[in-house]
């Protein structure tokens, strides 16, 4: 980063001497360039250098040397046609590359995506195994959000609900084995917590996930909280079984299909 020149500029001896003045120096632009990636999530058709100049309040030389950092790394690029900046999936790839490139993750993550952009639902994926549960839910038109909870076996909620307040809080629980469970729900779900008249109840269903090999690898649901179990038992259940074999097509796993009798 070179030094400012001209009329009433004064160099910091700290910016220039000091190797601490240096990391704070960094430290302040490495802030900016998060300010400016912050911005670009919240603008689907990407932004023009004056606009995030405004929002961000930085100059437009400070924002075009910034944006330059960040598509060299491959964070942001650059519409030819209209020269607007876009935040890049590598945000997303450094996400699942924390979560230990787990590849169950980056299989049943589309699949929740469009699930709930579509059904406005909650959805959840849990290795139990690994004791780690990650929720995906609607955040915007487009957009979702993501929550790991690690420690607990799945699903995480279920585990956390009757810790506090029990007397007064409910639970039913889908949880489904064989095709023809989400076909017989009231006959499957498990009802726990009286709780006191009108007291909503957390209704969750999810089923198990199969991996190339026929084994089991992980559970996905859907969950949300209702004052009976209409939903639950309606459409719960086809659900999860709909999310549990679509990433479990994704895995590499052929389920068997059952001859037709006349």
């Amino acid at each position: 980063m070179g030094s400012r020149s001209g009329p009433g500029a004064v160099a910091a001896p700290a910016d220039v001497s000091n190797p601490a003045g240096e990391a704070g120096a960094r430290l302040t632009s490495l802030e900016k360039a998060l300010d400016l990636c912050e911005a670009l999530s919240s603008a689907e058709r990407g932004l023009s250098i004056r606009e995030l100049s405004r929002l961000s309040k930085l100059p437009p030389p400070t924002v075009h040397r910034l944006l330059g950092a960040l598509k060299r790394r491959g964070f942001v690029r650059q519409d030819e046609e209209t020269s607007r900046y876009r935040l890049t999936l590598k945000m997303l790839d450094l996400s699942f590359r924390l979560l230990g490139r787990s590849e169950l993750r980056l299989h049943a993550y589309p699949v929740l995506r469009e699930f709930v952009l579509r059904t406005g639902a909650r959805a959840f994926v849990a290795a139990a195994s690994s004791g780690q549960v990650t929720y995906v839910w609607p955040a915007g038109p487009d957009e979702v959000a993501m929550h790991t909870a690690y420690g607990r076996e799945m699903p995480g909620h279920c585990a956390l609900y009757f810790t506090e307040s029990a007397a007064t809080r409910r639970l039913s629980c889908l949880k489904l084995s064989r095709p023809q469970d989400a076909a017989e729900s009231g006959r499957v779900v498990a009802r726990l917590g009286s709780g006191a008249t009108g007291t909503q109840r957390l209704n969750c269903a999810c089923a198990p996930v199969f991996d190339y090999t026929a084994r089991e690898v992980a559970r996905v649901g859907v969950f949300g909280h209702a004052q009976d179990e209409g939903r639950l038992l309606s459409e719960g259940g086809p659900n999860a079984w709909a999310l549990a074999r679509a990433i479990s097509l994704r895995l590499g796993h052929l389920p068997v299909t059952l001859p037709v009798t006349a």
